[in-house]
């Protein structure tokens, strides 16, 4: 009797499981099929850069890079097509994660990295991002594993599960359903411009630990452009206050390994051209739209040179 009611348990359990996963198989082709079918907002932009852009010239970074880099400026000077593949918020181990998925379908000629002076500071928030990437991990996993499992171990558990991948992304995909995000080739201008502020120096908090896991993205960014042949740039954006880039000890480690690998950087922090011209910036930390174009184009003609 004992093992008759035991035998019934595991058909039931066989049978809850079998539907278990019919069930998520059929929401992961649905919830995949929305994903990848948005046209606006940033999972489009992701998606467009990873799967559809063939363009020569691309460009990685947060926020700085996502509304600094205007492609049309680009594509004028250097005569080259030009996608900008910036992502708010995001940092190192995310446009890492871009890249490799990106140049395992295309090559471009010319990547531009976006340094934020922070860049391999610690940061949790770089980490719990990282779940933007959770819906190519079906495509991607080789690409994708060996990040993605800097934030949970469990990460093969975790994403086999097809509903799981894109779980958090419908809102997103409702959102701009019902009210479209324009950009331009993946810039967003921004408009306006700062009345007035107090002029500052952006000081570093000395107490930060480096993340060796952003250092080594950081040399693995490199690699990957170097193996595939492709000329690697790094830059950083102006802002409307001074930098003190001199004590920020992420900063100068990204200087070091620059050098290192011979990379050129090109240096936009306290630039006379941007500092304290607040009819260039929308924010004390972001250009608008007049200032990007001016800065784009002097971007454009510092690498022609």
């Amino acid at each position: 009797m004992v093992k008759k009611e035991y035998k019934l348990s595991l058909i039931k359990l066989g049978k809850f499981l079998l539907i278990f996963l019919i069930v998520d198989f059929g929401l992961g082709i649905v919830s995949k099929q929305l994903f990848f079918s948005q046209e606006t907002g940033k999972y489009a932009r992701s998606i467009q850069a990873v799967k559809n852009t063939n363009a020569q010239v691309l460009i990685f970074g947060s926020s700085h890079a996502h509304r600094h880099y205007v492609p049309e400026v680009f594509e004028k000077n250097l005569n080259k097509t030009t996608y900008n593949a910036g992502a708010e918020g995001q940092q190192l181990l995310y446009h890492l994660a871009m890249q490799q998925m990106i140049v395992k379908r295309v090559k471009p000629e010319i990547i531009i990295l976006n340094i934020d002076e922070d860049f391999l500071y610690y940061s949790k928030e770089a980490y719990d991002r990282l779940s933007d990437l959770h819906p190519y991990y079906s495509d991607y996993r080789q690409e994708l594993r060996p990040i993605l499992g800097l934030e949970s171990k469990l990460v093969d558990v975790k994403l086999f599960f097809n509903a799981y991948q894109t779980n958090s992304t419908i809102m997103h995909v409702l959102r701009y359903f019902a009210s479209p995000q324009l950009d331009y080739l993946g810039y967003r201008p921004l408009f306006g411009k700062i009345e007035k502020h107090s002029s500052i120096i952006n000081e570093t908090n000395k107490e930060q630990d480096l993340d060796d896991n952003f250092v080594n993205a950081l040399y693995q960014f490199i690699a990957t452009a170097i193996d595939n042949d492709i000329k690697l740039v790094f830059v950083t954006s102006p802002r409307l206050n001074q930098v003190d880039d001199v004590n920020n000890v992420s900063f100068n480690k990204i200087k070091n390994i620059a050098k290192e690998k011979e990379i050129p950087l090109i240096n936009y922090f306290n630039h006379k051209e941007f500092t304290n011209k607040l009819e260039l910036f929308h924010d004390p930390s972001h250009l608008n739209d007049t200032g990007a174009r001016l800065f784009s184009r002097d971007v454009a003609l510092k690498i022609v040179k």
